[in-house]
C-alpha cells in the first residue's frame, strides 16, 4: 500500500490542488490528511470542500482546535497586535466555512494508523508538541514510548524531515500550503513557493515531495475574498 501523507493546508486551496495532482501521478491507494486544513489563508471553505469530496481520514491539528474554540492553547499569544490579527482571521474563516465546514472539523481524528504508520499533528499525544530535528533524543523516545507501530507520521512544524529511534521511523511530511524555514528570528518574507508531502509505502520507503504552485493565484484570491490584512500577508510570501 502507498500513502500519502499531506499536512497543514492552512487555508491554501492554490498549493492543496497541486499537491493533489502531484499524488495522482504516484498511483497512492490512500490519502491521509494530517491537520491545520483550514485557518491562516483565504481559501478555508476550498480546502474543506476538497476533504470532503476526498473522502480521506482526517488528523486533527492544533489550528482547527483553534478554528472551533479560539482557544490560543500551549502557545499564548503575548503580542496583543497578532494575537488580535489571529482572532481576526479566525473569525472570518469561521464564516466562510459555516456551520457545515465547523462540524466538518469536529469529525477529525487524533491518529489515524495507515498500515505500519501511525499518523498525527505533532506527536501521537498531542497536536502542539513541537519536535524538529534537532529536538533532544529523550524527547523524541518519549513521544514514541506508547507506539507499537513501526513508524509516525507528522506534521505541525512545517518542515520535512526523517530520523530513526530505537528502530522506529519518525518524518515530518511538510506543508501543503504554508511551507517556511523554522527560524529565529523568522525571515522577514519567511513563506516559500512551494507545496510539501509525502508518500509512504509498505516498505516504509518515504518519498518527500516539493511541488511549486502559482502564488500571485493565491494572492488574487485572497484579494477577491476581502481575507483580512491582505496587504501585510501577501508580503509575506516570496515570489
Amino acid at each position: 500500500m502507498r500513502v500519502a501523507l499531506l499536512s497543514d493546508m492552512h487555508g491554501n486551496a492554490v498549493a492543496f490542488r497541486a499537491a493533489l495532482a502531484d499524488v495522482e501521478r504516484h498511483d497512492v491507494d490512500l490519502i491521509v490528511s494530517l491537520g491545520d486544513v483550514a485557518q491562516g489563508g483565504p481559501q478555508p471553505k476550498e480546502c474543506v470542500d476538497l476533504l470532503r469530496e476526498l473522502g480521506c481520514p482526517c488528523v486533527f491539528g492544533n489550528s482547527d482546535d483553534f478554528l472551533l474554540t479560539l482557544d490560543f492553547g500551549a502557545e499564548p499569544v503575548e503580542d496583543e497586535e497578532r494575537r488580535q490579527r489571529l482572532l481576526d482571521t479566525a473569525a472570518w474563516s469561521r464564516e466562510q466555512l459555516g456551520a457545515e465546514g465547523l462540524e466538518f472539523l469536529r469529525g477529525f481524528q487524533p491518529t489515524v494508523q495507515a498500515g505500519e504508520v501511525l499518523c498525527c499533528h505533532a506527536t501521537p499525544v498531542s497536536n502542539e508538541d513541537v519536535i524538529l530535528p534537532d529536538t533532544d533524543r529523550g524527547d523524541l523516545e518519549r513521544a514514541l514510548a506508547n507506539v507499537e507501530t513501526a513508524a509516525v507520521a507528522a506534521g505541525h512544524v512545517h518542515l520535512q524531515w526523517l530520523r530513526r529511534v530505537n528502530g522506529k521511523l519518525w518524518f515530518c511530511v511538510g506543508s501543503v500550503g504554508l511551507v517556511y524555514e523554522q527560524r529565529q528570528p523568522p525571515d522577514p518574507v519567511p513563506f516559500l513557493p512551494w507545496s510539501e508531502h509525502a508518500i509512504v509505502s509498505d516498505e516504509l520507503e518515504v518519498s518527500f515531495r516539493r511541488i511549486p504552485f502559482d502564488v500571485e493565484q493565491l494572492i488574487d484570491a485572497a484579494r477577491k475574498s476581502d481575507f483580512p490584512d491582505l496587504d501585510r500577508w501577501a508580503a509575506m510570501w516570496q515570489r
